[in-house]
């Protein structure tokens, strides 16, 4: 909750954080599906991967991270 006791500059850096937090959010929205095109392509390309080679995560985890770290570049560049 924001009083009125807060200066302008901490208002300012809560909006500015709060927009963060929504651009990242449609970002991830964006790459999500990318993300998990791109896994889904790659664990069926490989289909004569031995047993040992597969991933331990499945393809939605593994989709969620991969969107998480591209949106994560998007904001230190």
């Amino acid at each position: 909750m924001i009083t009125a006791t807060r200066s302008d500059q901490e208002l300012r850096r809560h909006r500015d954080r709060q927009s963060e937090r929504q651009n990242m959010r449609r970002l991830y929205l964006l790459l999500y599906p990318l993300c998990l095109c791109a896994a889904l392509t790659s664990r069926l390309s490989g289909h004569a991967e031995d047993a040992a080679e597969r991933p331990a995560q499945s393809i939605f985890a593994e989709a969620r991270s991969s969107a998480y770290a591209a949106a994560g570049y998007a904001f230190h560049a």
